[in-house]
């Protein structure tokens, strides 16, 4: 008997960023199909070096992803670096890392929700009235966090030290997984990733609305798995260009509960019941899989 096929999941993550959840795709069964949807690129160096060192001494530094980090890394460097009594703040477990990797001990991170809301409620982002605080950050994005702390009183400095962009050379690579029927869930972990989806499909775009999609939504601390991918569908869900959460041990066990509370488990439901016995027993581990690799979607440590 011929084994079963292995579903393909589609991982929009920019390159580089998508192994951890890969790499449980395949232990779960399934077959990572990579797709960066948005291509990440440093702008300039001198304009943004330029900003820090107007905004130098600062007292804070905040950045709004691993992105950021490893984009501002040279522009700190070319600044002179930061101060040693400068606090440095991130919004999730991936950029504080990779910042501990560059040198940076005292790191604040949200404990529980990952995303600027999170970084706001930290006692050290309450209290900053006169205190001068940079913000390394992506070309376009939320403005939650420097309005917030410029509402408190802080001297904000805003450095754009790089951007994203549509990667449309992936798009023959989508064309040809929607025209055979290569993809059977889609991810997204952020709502930028999922606009550049839909742009790449172009006229296929219609195909995806029939795909299941899993998408992390920050600061709700669950998957959810839905049927169509609307248009609304990651702002509903809360989704930001920036704001990627990381699930602890705990919150992937409420998100596997919601995957299976979800459409997911009623679209296995409805294509098992249309199967004959023989097709049901051959496509059983393909279904299986299906749900491993939303466990997996659920339980992975998303770089923000």
């Amino acid at each position: 008997m011929a084994s079963a096929p292995r579903p393909g999941v589609l991982v929009t993550r920019p390159a580089g960023q998508s192994a951890p959840l890969c790499r449980l795709l395949e232990e779960s069964g399934c077959t990572p199909l990579v797709l960066p949807t948005l291509a990440i690129e440093p702008l300039a160096i001198a304009e943004a070096t330029a900003t820090l060192r107007a905004a130098l001494p600062c007292d804070v530094a905040i950045f709004i992803s691993a992105n950021a980090v490893r984009h501002a890394l040279p522009v700190i460097a070319a600044a002179g670096g930061l101060p040693a009594q400068c606090r440095v703040a991130t919004v999730g477990a991936a950029s504080a890392a990779a910042l501990r990797a560059a040198g940076f001990r005292d790191v604040l991170v949200p404990d529980t929700r990952f995303d600027s809301e999170g970084l706001l409620a930290l006692p050290e982002l309450n209290a900053v009235a006169g205190r001068r605080v940079v913000i390394f950050r992506g070309e376009e994005g939320r403005r939650l966090l420097a309005q917030t702390l410029t509402i408190r009183g802080a001297q904000v400095h805003e450095v754009v030290c790089y951007r994203r962009r549509t990667a449309v050379d992936e798009a023959p690579q989508l064309a040809a997984w929607l025209t055979t029927g290569a993809i059977a869930v889609l991810t997204a972990t952020s709502r930028a990733g999922y606009e550049a989806l839909l742009a790449l499909a172009g006229p296929q775009a219609a195909a995806l609305a029939g795909l299941p999609l899993a998408a992390l939504a920050p600061g709700k601390s669950r998957t959810q798995v839905l049927s169509k991918a609307s248009g609304n569908l990651l702002e509903s869900l809360g989704m930001s260009d920036d704001d990627v959460p990381v699930l602890s041990d705990a919150d992937a066990a409420r998100a596997a509960e919601c995957v299976r509370a979800s459409c997911l488990s009623k679209f296995l439901a409805r294509e098992l019941k249309n199967c004959s016995f023989m097709n049901m027993t051959n496509r059983g581990p393909f279904y299986s899989s299906l749900m491993r690799a939303a466990a997996a979607l659920a339980q992975s440590t998303v770089r923000d």
